[in-house]
């Protein structure tokens, strides 16, 4: 049995001054189990501490120490060199103790090469990226909309730079396949996990998933409103539920890890446990959710009422629990009237959670929630001025806040912002600009 507290004696490990520190940034590595790889990033903060993710899955904070091990571990060292290397790193504690570490630390990495798919699910409650517990130099995904590769290999290149590790691309209606392609493979040979998003109508173009499969795509985020086709039919376009169904197939057989984004509507509410049976019935064991809604005493459009969220909240996590689905929380958007209700689901949330960020075409930098906000651009501004920007520290200030009560169950879109509130939600620019 692991000891308990061996995380808290790697974090109480206090380094020597005279060896140099690994630096931070963003460390990738490939491993092979049964056939499978499995990509591995090391991210090590500003502070010697670090987080150690496969698949872009968070699975622990690590101590200047425990990025050591972690670290020398999938570059291939053996346990005696990494022994030797903490003993003139760390002082104070006994080479056995150093062994057991490491021993725990190689029990991880083996555990976490097992074959398994390639979407990460990771809500803000998680402890290993609770901004409560940790304070991240970045956020661990950027979701990028898509365009020209002259445009986005020089934003994929700063993401890595900054220490993110996975990209989703978002797909306009019609999109250009051959930027697609060419966006999949900048952030596949740069090391990232790589992901697109879009409708069934537009992702369904000849030889796309199987073009994108072979770019090295990780994951398809396939929208998905409602297992009743008029319904879906009626917000996502004619004729693009069979398309999206079509686009599931297609990842399947292409050995694509699909993803289903649920959008919840007055109209899809109804036909929830429905549409989870429908996507178990494919084998998408993945879901994103994002409700769009309208403050009280609005006209809601179509939209959810802010009030009504946590029983939303609390209907969804009951059926994505009792259908075995694995699912994510995006951030609520606000119901914007200069819009219809279809666009705004087409359109998708801005983020793919709240430990993303999105990036514009120009570089500019958007937070998950609030306003419409540029926090600065990412081709011109460097990142330390990014994230210190006034829309980040807002953005940061709410979600360390505590939002759970005693009026709601522990749900966990609570983790980040209370549904209830709209100064919480995804808020669209004037114009609908997204």
């Amino acid at each position: 049995m692991m000891e308990k507290n061996w995380f808290r004696r790697l974090f109480s490990l206090k380094p020597r001054l005279r060896v140099e520190a690994i630096a931070p940034g963003l460390y990738h590595s490939m491993r092979q189990a049964d056939g499978t790889y499995t990509r591995f990033h090391l991210r090590v903060e500003p502070d010697g501490s670090g987080m150690l993710l496969a698949n872009a899955t968070a699975a622990a904070r690590l101590s200047p120490s425990g990025v050591v091990i972690a670290k020398r571990l999938l570059e291939g060292k053996d346990d005696d060199a990494i022994v030797r290397e903490l003993s003139a790193r760390f002082r104070g504690v006994p080479r056995p103790l150093m062994r057991r570490d490491v021993d725990v630390v190689k029990a991880i990495v083996e555990d976490l090469a097992a074959p398994g798919d390639n979407y990460p699910i990771i809500n803000l409650e998680d402890a290993a990226v609770s901004p409560r517990e940790v304070r991240l130099m970045a956020p661990l995904q950027a979701d990028v909309s898509l365009a020209e590769p002259e445009r986005l290999v020089p934003i994929v290149d700063r993401l890595w730079q900054a220490g993110i590790p996975h990209v989703t691309f978002f797909a306009p209606e019609n999109p250009d396949r051959a930027h697609l392609v060419r966006a999949v493979e900048r952030a596949e040979d740069t090391g990232m996990i790589a992901g697109v998003r879009g409708r069934g109508t537009d992702l369904l173009q000849g030889t796309l998933i199987k073009d994108l499969a072979m770019a090295g795509v990780d994951h398809v985020t396939v929208l998905y409103a409602s297992a009743e086709g008029a319904i879906h039919d009626a917000l996502c376009g004619e004729g693009d539920h069979a398309a999206a169904m079509q686009v599931i197939a297609a990842a399947h057989e292409n050995e694509v890890c699909p993803v289903a984004e649920v959008a919840l509507v007055t109209t899809t509410i109804g036909a929830l446990d429905e549409t989870l049976r429908a996507l178990a019935d494919m084998n998408v064991t993945n879901a994103s959710f994002f409700a769009i809604a309208a403050p009280d005493g609005t006209e809601p459009s179509g939209a959810l009422s802010a009030s009504g969220m946590p029983e939303t909240a609390a209907l969804v996590e009951h059926a994505a629990d009792a259908t075995q689905v694995r699912y994510i929380w995006q951030p609520p958007v606000m119901r914007n009237p200069a819009e219809t209700l279809g666009a705004q689901v087409r359109a998708g949330p801005r983020c793919s959670g709240d430990v993303s960020i999105r990036v514009e075409p120009d570089g500019s930098v958007i937070p998950p929630r609030g306003p419409y906000q540029s926090a600065g651009n990412l081709l011109t501004d460097s990142w330390e001025a990014i994230w210190n920007h006034p829309a980040f520290q807002r953005y940061r200030g709410r979600v360390e806040a505590p939002t759970r009560c005693d009026v709601c169950p522990g749900l966990a879109i609570c983790a980040a912002d209370c549904p209830r509130e709209p100064e919480g939600w995804s808020q669209d620019a004037p114009g609908g600009e997204r």
